[in-house]
Protein backbone atom coordinates (compact mmCIF):
# COMPACT_ATOMS: atom_id res chain seq x y z
CA UNK A 1 0.00 0.00 0.00
CA UNK A 2 1.49 3.47 -1.01
CA UNK A 3 1.97 5.91 1.65
CA UNK A 4 0.68 9.83 1.39
CA UNK A 5 2.72 12.12 2.61
CA UNK A 6 1.43 15.26 3.37
CA UNK A 7 3.70 17.75 2.80
CA UNK A 8 5.19 21.26 4.69
CA UNK A 9 7.37 23.20 2.73
CA UNK A 10 10.37 24.64 4.93
CA UNK A 11 11.18 28.20 4.28
CA UNK A 12 15.06 28.25 4.28
CA UNK A 13 15.05 32.14 5.81
CA UNK A 14 13.59 31.26 9.10
CA UNK A 15 15.76 31.27 12.39
CA UNK A 16 16.51 27.76 13.78
CA UNK A 17 13.91 28.07 16.80
CA UNK A 18 10.93 29.35 14.44
CA UNK A 19 11.50 26.65 12.13
CA UNK A 20 11.28 23.95 15.45
CA UNK A 21 8.34 25.49 16.23
CA UNK A 22 6.90 25.03 12.77
CA UNK A 23 7.57 21.51 12.30
CA UNK A 24 5.91 21.01 15.71
CA UNK A 25 2.85 22.71 14.08
CA UNK A 26 3.38 20.60 10.84
CA UNK A 27 2.93 17.39 12.94
CA UNK A 28 -0.05 18.52 15.41
CA UNK A 29 -1.46 19.46 11.92
CA UNK A 30 -1.05 15.92 10.23
CA UNK A 31 1.52 16.73 8.36
CA UNK A 32 4.09 13.76 7.74
CA UNK A 33 6.62 15.15 5.19
CA UNK A 34 9.39 18.08 5.05
CA UNK A 35 10.60 19.69 2.04
CA UNK A 36 13.67 21.43 2.56
CA UNK A 37 15.05 23.43 -0.68
CA UNK A 38 18.08 22.52 -2.12
CA UNK A 39 20.43 25.08 -0.58
CA UNK A 40 18.83 24.79 2.15
CA UNK A 41 21.91 24.42 5.64
CA UNK A 42 19.22 21.13 6.38
CA UNK A 43 21.55 19.36 3.73
CA UNK A 44 24.97 20.78 4.98
CA UNK A 45 25.81 19.79 8.02
CA UNK A 46 22.12 21.01 9.57
CA UNK A 47 20.99 17.57 10.11
CA UNK A 48 21.69 16.64 13.15
CA UNK A 49 19.55 19.44 14.52
CA UNK A 50 16.65 18.38 13.59
CA UNK A 51 17.37 14.64 13.84
CA UNK A 52 15.54 13.92 16.72
CA UNK A 53 12.52 15.67 15.81
CA UNK A 54 12.69 13.09 12.47
CA UNK A 55 13.14 10.12 14.09
CA UNK A 56 10.50 10.72 16.77
CA UNK A 57 8.03 11.69 14.58
CA UNK A 58 8.52 9.56 11.51
CA UNK A 59 9.20 12.49 9.17
CA UNK A 60 9.48 12.23 5.46
CA UNK A 61 12.12 14.46 3.79
CA UNK A 62 11.90 15.41 0.10
CA UNK A 63 13.88 18.10 -1.04
CA UNK A 64 13.26 21.37 -4.04
CA UNK A 65 10.77 23.71 -3.95
CA UNK A 66 10.59 27.01 -5.93
CA UNK A 67 14.04 26.37 -6.62
CA UNK A 68 14.18 26.22 -10.40
CA UNK A 69 15.75 29.94 -11.03
CA UNK A 70 18.97 28.69 -8.74
CA UNK A 71 19.48 26.33 -11.06
CA UNK A 72 21.72 29.35 -13.26
CA UNK A 73 23.25 31.06 -11.38
CA UNK A 74 22.74 35.04 -11.76
CA UNK A 75 26.80 36.31 -11.63
CA UNK A 76 26.62 34.35 -14.94
CA UNK A 77 24.79 37.04 -16.35
CA UNK A 78 27.48 39.58 -17.03
CA UNK A 79 29.61 37.13 -19.09
CA UNK A 80 26.44 34.95 -20.90
CA UNK A 81 23.67 37.41 -21.18
CA UNK A 82 22.82 35.16 -24.07
CA UNK A 83 21.78 32.21 -21.25
CA UNK A 84 18.90 34.44 -19.78
CA UNK A 85 15.47 35.21 -20.63
CA UNK A 86 14.39 38.28 -23.71
CA UNK A 87 11.91 40.31 -23.21
CA UNK A 88 11.21 43.46 -25.80
CA UNK A 89 14.49 42.40 -27.58
CA UNK A 90 16.29 43.09 -24.08
CA UNK A 91 18.16 40.22 -21.66
CA UNK A 92 16.84 39.84 -18.39
CA UNK A 93 18.61 38.41 -15.34
CA UNK A 94 15.55 38.37 -13.19
CA UNK A 95 12.71 35.58 -12.65
CA UNK A 96 14.05 32.67 -15.01
CA UNK A 97 15.95 32.14 -18.13
CA UNK A 98 16.29 31.23 -21.83
CA UNK A 99 15.55 27.46 -22.32
CA UNK A 100 16.13 26.85 -25.69
CA UNK A 101 19.70 27.79 -25.30
CA UNK A 102 21.86 24.62 -25.56
CA UNK A 103 24.20 26.00 -23.06
CA UNK A 104 21.50 26.99 -20.52
CA UNK A 105 20.22 23.23 -20.34
CA UNK A 106 23.88 22.49 -20.05
CA UNK A 107 24.48 24.40 -16.73
CA UNK A 108 20.99 23.40 -15.47
CA UNK A 109 21.73 19.67 -15.45
CA UNK A 110 25.50 20.00 -14.71
CA UNK A 111 24.19 22.11 -11.12
CA UNK A 112 21.30 19.38 -10.81
CA UNK A 113 23.40 16.64 -10.76
CA UNK A 114 25.33 18.65 -8.04
CA UNK A 115 22.65 19.10 -5.77
CA UNK A 116 21.74 15.55 -5.97
CA UNK A 117 24.94 14.36 -5.17
CA UNK A 118 24.77 16.60 -1.85
CA UNK A 119 20.88 15.99 -0.75
CA UNK A 120 19.66 12.63 -2.34
CA UNK A 121 21.11 10.49 0.25
CA UNK A 122 19.48 12.35 2.84
CA UNK A 123 16.02 12.45 1.43
CA UNK A 124 13.28 9.51 2.31
CA UNK A 125 13.09 6.40 -0.31
CA UNK A 126 10.87 6.76 -2.23
CA UNK A 127 12.49 9.50 -3.00
CA UNK A 128 10.50 13.02 -4.06
CA UNK A 129 11.90 16.38 -5.40
CA UNK A 130 10.19 19.20 -6.54
CA UNK A 131 11.40 21.56 -9.02
CA UNK A 132 8.59 24.65 -9.63
CA UNK A 133 9.57 28.10 -11.57
CA UNK A 134 9.74 31.19 -9.49
CA UNK A 135 5.97 32.45 -7.15
CA UNK A 136 4.21 35.12 -8.85
CA UNK A 137 6.17 34.82 -12.19
CA UNK A 138 5.14 31.86 -13.60
CA UNK A 139 4.20 33.14 -16.72
CA UNK A 140 7.60 35.15 -16.85
CA UNK A 141 9.60 33.57 -19.43
CA UNK A 142 11.76 33.96 -23.12
CA UNK A 143 10.65 36.23 -25.73
CA UNK A 144 13.62 35.27 -27.95
CA UNK A 145 13.18 34.35 -31.62
CA UNK A 146 13.73 30.26 -30.73
CA UNK A 147 11.57 30.54 -27.39
CA UNK A 148 8.66 33.00 -28.81
CA UNK A 149 7.48 29.23 -30.30
CA UNK A 150 7.01 27.93 -27.45
CA UNK A 151 4.31 29.20 -24.31
CA UNK A 152 5.50 29.66 -20.68
CA UNK A 153 4.31 26.16 -19.55
CA UNK A 154 6.20 24.50 -22.42
CA UNK A 155 9.55 26.86 -21.57
CA UNK A 156 9.24 25.54 -17.81
CA UNK A 157 8.73 21.89 -18.91
CA UNK A 158 12.12 21.95 -21.09
CA UNK A 159 13.87 23.18 -17.96
CA UNK A 160 12.37 20.93 -15.89
CA UNK A 161 12.71 18.00 -18.21
CA UNK A 162 16.02 18.55 -17.92
CA UNK A 163 15.93 18.23 -13.96
CA UNK A 164 14.03 14.68 -14.43
CA UNK A 165 16.73 13.47 -16.60
CA UNK A 166 19.35 14.14 -14.41
CA UNK A 167 17.61 12.37 -11.68
CA UNK A 168 16.49 9.63 -13.30
CA UNK A 169 20.63 8.61 -13.63
CA UNK A 170 21.15 8.95 -9.39
CA UNK A 171 17.47 6.48 -9.13
CA UNK A 172 15.60 5.11 -10.81
CA UNK A 173 12.56 5.20 -8.85
CA UNK A 174 12.57 8.17 -7.83
CA UNK A 175 10.37 11.17 -8.66
CA UNK A 176 9.81 14.86 -9.73
CA UNK A 177 6.68 17.06 -9.53
CA UNK A 178 6.14 20.12 -11.55
CA UNK A 179 3.98 22.30 -11.71
CA UNK A 180 0.96 22.13 -14.44
CA UNK A 181 -0.06 25.58 -14.63
CA UNK A 182 -0.72 25.17 -18.58
CA UNK A 183 -4.54 26.71 -19.05
CA UNK A 184 -4.76 24.54 -22.14
CA UNK A 185 -4.40 21.07 -21.66
CA UNK A 186 -5.21 19.68 -24.84
CA UNK A 187 -2.68 22.04 -26.37
CA UNK A 188 0.13 19.99 -28.29
CA UNK A 189 3.49 21.00 -27.33
CA UNK A 190 6.21 19.38 -24.64
CA UNK A 191 5.61 16.57 -22.73
CA UNK A 192 6.87 15.91 -18.91
CA UNK A 193 8.49 12.48 -18.47
CA UNK A 194 7.78 9.76 -17.46
CA UNK A 195 9.43 9.93 -13.89
CA UNK A 196 7.66 13.59 -13.40
CA UNK A 197 4.38 13.86 -11.62
CA UNK A 198 2.28 17.07 -11.93
CA UNK A 199 1.37 19.32 -9.49
CA UNK A 200 -1.34 22.11 -9.87
CA UNK A 201 -1.24 23.70 -6.20
CA UNK A 202 2.15 23.82 -4.45
CA UNK A 203 0.84 26.93 -2.07
CA UNK A 204 -1.34 25.22 0.49
CA UNK A 205 0.94 21.67 2.04
CA UNK A 206 -2.16 18.86 1.10
CA UNK A 207 -2.07 15.42 0.77
CA UNK A 208 -0.51 14.59 -2.56
CA UNK A 209 0.26 10.89 -3.61
CA UNK A 210 3.89 9.49 -3.85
Amino acid sequence: MKQTRKRLFIDAEISPSERAKTIYLAVENGCNTLVFSFNDKFFSGGMKRYKKLINTYALNIEAGGRDLPLLLPKKLFLSNRELFRMEQGVRKKDHHFCPTNPQTTQIISENAHKWFERILEKTTSPRILHIYPEEHHENTWCACPACRAFSPAEQYLIAANTVADTLVKFDLDARLYYLDFDNEPDAEGISPRKNMIACTDINTPGFFPL
